[in-house]
């Protein structure tokens, strides 16, 4: 076998298939686009759904692509084997309608064989039970002898696994699986078995999923017009079969991490022992969490945001156990850019944003680790008083689950204490929640559900947009949908969602609003008063204002034109902001948000303070500069990959395509965009920041407006400045002295209230005094309305000085 780096294996896998007509896809984001099925991207087939369902066109039928995965179903097992990992890359070739299993099979054994060079001897195959032709091609073209192509059942070998029986209904299939023998020595004894055995000798490698029918019940399976390939190859896997390792964590996309582990600990990396299996997990999470904060996902409280801060916990956590006192993950963080920097060059440009959550996230935990300590202890303090010896398993999870605090920690704590946890009811509150993620992140019944606008896409593909060039354009209506059904006809008075072959209208996306406009057909009209995009369909909301529409008629679409100015002003504006703000504080002050309406816009970013009056001028005049520039704004349409290497900034948290536009102003910024903007930065007009807060930990938020509404903002100011002027009988460069001539002023006329009414009390407030039936009195004393909490605190003190019992 000859050694390969990760960064050529990876290419090498894209150069094979393309070689053989595949269109290479680039990966999507971890944050899965339209689909409320998935938290994460877990599989390179997820960004092809629609095309393995028959729903959807694309210009290619064979594709290739490195995809981004992130799965934590078996989180639990991160660390302590030689393969479990949290984010992991899958390579994969797809075919839609294309090829079929025997091109699928040959190519990946020439592939593992004549470009990776591994021995064929050392390779073997699993097929499903009934799966004659895949057997035969593995026996009769690829010459494996018998003992080494294993038929196995549905659990093993079909997808989704037990499909026949157990669902989802939809598109599935039988598949074969390759393995990789790393020898005898690596058995777990002599009966050890490739298909039912878990230790290291056999390692999967590659699965080929032949999804060839359409499941419709039990056992009901039907042939699919169209037979499709997915498979998915571990690439972590490939990187340690080929250099010859057995463990994932002994490959370049890991050692460099684990070794900066160990010198921040400064402990020494032993593979087996407990700090080497908590330096392997803290290299897997940290290396995730670059990830996950890379696609957009921030550490937070609900789904995949608390996904994240549960991964970044855990490795804190781990670096807790191993000693380290000072915080530690954002100095492991750089060393995920250096290693994936290549292939996923936007690491390298987020890792300043990255570092920053790391740490103020493991700055958090550290503040919850000890108090998870206490909710600890106060939890045995009650055990040993109720007279028990051993520590429930439902709270060592809670302590688990809900504030990060590890078990092994929990068990160590208590065998000092001469106690014992409950091991068995805390691992069955843990299968509950791991089956929770399972089904979490599985393929849910209804994932190729039809609705009325997966039906519409499905028969007539995506919406063509024109509205880059034009605000009116003639189209087609597809689809008129009301109460989630398709309808025929809409007639006056009705609302409902207008679908059309090509539209004008700009679907709300990127933080832009949807356009508004009418829809005018033959028989009659229609105000549209949004336009969202559900799953590449323009979904236009229509209100028919007279006669009826119908499906098939052809309609006059046009956008509001002054809308759609104000909308296009406040975009190019919020490109000039973006760019002012990180000339004026830092790179890192990247975007993490916007609104852009026609009436403002809302930008928010990532900085850990306030601004100061002076950096907002500086902001402000920037971009009123590069206004008056009055450059050419340039738009291109490029891959993502393209795009970057030309400089283009490319905004976290967003999900690009295969081509992207690429919208430039001068030499000013560059930045990848869908929205629509002017023409030139003068079309702007003037640019007036009217508010700066914070609206979360490290995340500012600007509001400003532009063109006529940046003008009425001066107008309100000189008209406030007028009144002020007038009040205060000063010219408007006089106000500030005037202002605080006056705040001295009144100071001084409180201080000399304060001291009368002190005065006054001391004289004799009215006062009566009773006789307590015990002996003593009681002295009633009552003081003016104007008296304050400052008086009445000092007239306190004043009567404790006369001595004697004092309630006050």
């Amino acid at each position: 076998m000859k050694r390969m780096t990760a960064d050529e294996i990876r290419q090498s896998f894209l150069d094979f298939f393309a070689a053989r007509g595949h269109t290479l896809v680039p990966s999507a984001s971890l944050v899965p686009e339209n689909d409320p099925t998935l938290l994460f991207t877990g599989a390179g087939m997820n960004q092809f759904k629609d095309l393995f369902a028959g729903r959807g066109k694309r210009p290619y039928s064979r594709a290739a692509s490195v995809q981004k995965c992130f799965r934590t179903a078996d989180l639990e097992e991160v660390g302590r084997t030689t393969y479990h990992h949290t984010f992991f890359e899958m390579l994969g070739n797809f075919s839609f309608g294309d090829y079929f299993k025997r091109e699928a099979i040959l190519w990946a054994f020439e592939y593992l064989t004549e470009v990776l060079g591994l021995p064929p001897e050392r390779l073997s195959a699993t097929v499903y039970t009934d799966d004659d032709e895949a057997y035969a091609i593995w026996r009769e073209e690829v010459g494996f002898p018998a003992d080494r192509v294993t038929r196995l059942g549905a659990k093993s070998n079909f997808w989704p696994a037990n499909a026949p029986l157990e669902g989802p209904d939809g598109v599935c299939g039988p598949c074969s699986e390759i393995f990789w023998d790393y020898g005898e020595e690596y058995a777990c004894g002599p009966d050890c078995r490739r298909e039912d055995c878990d230790c290291p000798r056999y390692s999967e490698i590659w699965n080929l999923v032949f999804t060839q029918f359409l499941r419709t019940g039990v056992n009901r399976l039907e042939p699919l017009p169209r037979k499709n390939i997915d498979t998915g190859a571990g690439f972590e896997r490939f990187v340690a079969v080929v250099n010859g390792e057995l463990s994932t964590f002994g490959t370049e996309l890991f050692l460099p991490l684990i070794d900066r582990v160990a010198e921040i600990a400064e402990v020494p990396y032993v593979f087996d022992s407990p700090d080497g299996v908590r330096m392997r997990r803290i290299a897997d999470h940290v290396r995730a969490a670059v990830f996950c904060l890379v696609d957009g996902v921030k550490p937070g409280r609900e789904g995949r945001e608390f996904v994240l801060r549960r991964v970044i916990r855990r490795a804190v956590r781990d670096g807790i156990n191993l000693g380290v006192d000072g915080l530690f993950l954002a100095d492991v963080a750089p060393v995920v850019a250096g290693i994936m920097g290549t292939a996923y060059p936007e690491v390298r440009e987020g890792m300043e944003d990255c570092r920053r959550h790391l740490a103020r996230e493991e700055e958090r935990f550290r503040a919850t680790f000890a108090q998870g300590m206490n909710a600890l202890e106060n939890a045995v303090e009650e055990l040993l008083a109720a007279g028990g010896r051993v520590l429930p398993g439902e709270v060592t999870f809670r302590l688990h689950d809900e504030r990060g605090f590890p078990v092994d920690l929990t068990e160590d704590y208590l065998r000092e204490r001469g106690l014992s946890l409950d091991r068995e009811g805390f691992e069955a509150a843990m299968e509950v929640r791991r089956r929770e993620s399972r089904e979490g992140s599985r393929l849910e019944a209804d994932i190729f559900a039809r609705g009325p606008v997966a039906e519409l896409r499905a028969a007539h593909g995506p919406t063509t947009f024109t509205g880059y060039e034009q605000v009116e354009d003639e189209g087609t209506i597809l689809g008129l949908i009301r109460d989630e059904r398709l309808r025929e006809e809409a007639r006056e008075g009705e609302e409902v969602v207008l679908v059309t072959d090509r539209t004008p209208f700009y679907a709300e996306a990127g933080g832009q609003v949807g356009d508004r406009g009418t829809a005018a057909g033959p028989a009659g009209e229609a105000a549209i008063t949004d336009c969202r995009p559900v799953e590449g369909i323009h979904c236009m909301t229509a209100r028919v204002t007279r006669g009826t529409l119908r499906v098939g008629e052809r309609v006059r679409l046009a956008v509001d034109p002054s809308r759609r100015d104000a909308v296009r002003r406040n975009h190019t504006a919020t490109h000039l902001l973006h760019r002012a703000l990180r000339n004026r504080l830092s790179a890192g002050a990247v975007q993490a948000g916007s609104l852009v309406a026609p009436d403002r816009l809302r930008f928010d970013f990532h900085h850990d303070r306030g601004l100061t009056p002076e950096e907002l001028l500086d902001v402000e005049r920037e971009v009123n500069r590069e206004i008056r520039g009055n450059t050419p704004l340039v738009t291109r349409v490029m891959a993502p990959a393209e795009a970057r290497a030309a400089g283009a900034t490319a905004l976290f948290g967003e999900k690009y395509g295969e081509r992207v536009r690429v919208v430039t102003i001068g030499d000013y910024s560059m930045e990848l965009c869908g929205g629509t903007h002017c023409r030139a930065t003068g079309d702007i007009g003037a640019f007036r920041i009217l508010s700066e807060s914070a609206v979360g930990a490290g995340l500012r938020r600007i509001e400003a407006v532009t063109g006529e509404a940046a003008f009425e903002a001066m107008v309100r100011d000189r008209r406030l400045l007028e009144e002020l002027s007038a009040l205060l009988k000063a010219r408007p460069e006089e106000l500030p002295d005037r202002v605080r001539a006056l705040r001295e002023e009144v100071r001084g006329l409180r201080r000399q209230l304060d001291r009368a009414l002190l005065s006054g009390a001391a004289e004799g407030p009215e006062e009566t005094v009773e006789e307590l039936a015990g002996g003593g009195r009681l002295r009633v004393r009552r003081y003016p309305a104007s008296f304050g909490r400052k008086h009445l605190l000092a007239e306190a003190d004043r009567i404790r000085a006369e001595g004697g019992a004092v309630v006050a």
